[in-house]
């Protein structure tokens, strides 16, 4: 298997795939199949566990599987502009919430309980359950804007909005407090609660969170139609 990530504010994947290997994504990833490959869907764990998969680890209930009879590619993108990355897994790793896009190797998708309730009620917007990615083999993963990436020496902290976390190794403590200074967490716009994250381990962020540019998104939306529905619409019979 040899992987392509093509840069650019909607990257791709390119993943060559060699006879009898497999590549498995997240479905609706696929931007084309070249080659002697046969598409398929699977259920892992079964529907109730595609069921907890997309209830709590922010991912289609199935997956699509791509098995390659004779040589091929495959090319995946993610479902809004930002960055992929390939990542070699050999153990465990901790993401946001719809942060894996596909894999090859022996991988397993499971839901992980943030450390606080508020991570999920007051936090950003982000979801209360991240991802865990078990396993062995090669995993890319997408996120918003660029990647920012932190490695955390024994006790150091360093304190993350919950919408910019990407994934982090399972070492790397974190838990969600509320924010000090409350009128900073209240007029600031960060929100009243932080992840504070400890080492050691590896931190991966993102720079611009899908739920904050749909935040702006919603906004301007709302400002144009009261626009339309204000004055000019009155003017022009809007």
């Amino acid at each position: 298997m040899q992987a392509t990530v093509k840069e650019g504010h909607a990257p791709a994947v390119v993943v060559a795939l060699e006879p009898g290997e497999r590549l498995v994504s997240e479905a609706g990833a696929m931007m084309f199949v070249s080659g002697d490959i046969a598409m398929d869907v699977e259920l892992p764990g079964g529907l109730m566990g595609g069921l907890k998969r997309a209830a709590l680890a922010g991912e289609s209930i199935f997956l699509a599987r791509y098995d390659a009879r004779g040589a091929g590619a495959v090319g995946l993108c993610g479902p809004y502009p930002g960055s992929i990355r390939e990542v070699a897994l050999d153990g465990e790793l901790v993401c946001e919430r719809g942060a894996y896009l596909a894999h090859v190797g022996e991988v397993t998708i499971e839901a992980a309980f943030a450390k606080k309730l508020g991570m999920g009620l007051m936090g950003g917007g982000e979801g209360l359950v991240l991802q865990r990615l078990r396993g062995t083999g090669t995993v890319w993963l997408h996120g918003g804007g660029d990647f920012v990436d932190f490695d955390l020496a024994d006790g150091q902290t360093i304190l993350v909005d919950t919408g910019c976390l990407v994934a982090l190794d399972p070492s790397v403590r974190y838990e969600v407090k509320l924010q000090k200074d409350l009128k900073r967490g209240l007029f600031g716009g960060e929100g009243l609660f932080l992840v504070h994250m400890t080492g050691p381990g590896h931190v991966t962020l993102q720079t611009l969170p899908f739920s904050r540019t749909a935040e702006r998104v919603l906004e301007a939306a709302g400002g144009g139609k009261g626009e339309k529905g204000g004055i000019l619409g009155n003017v022009f019979g809007g």
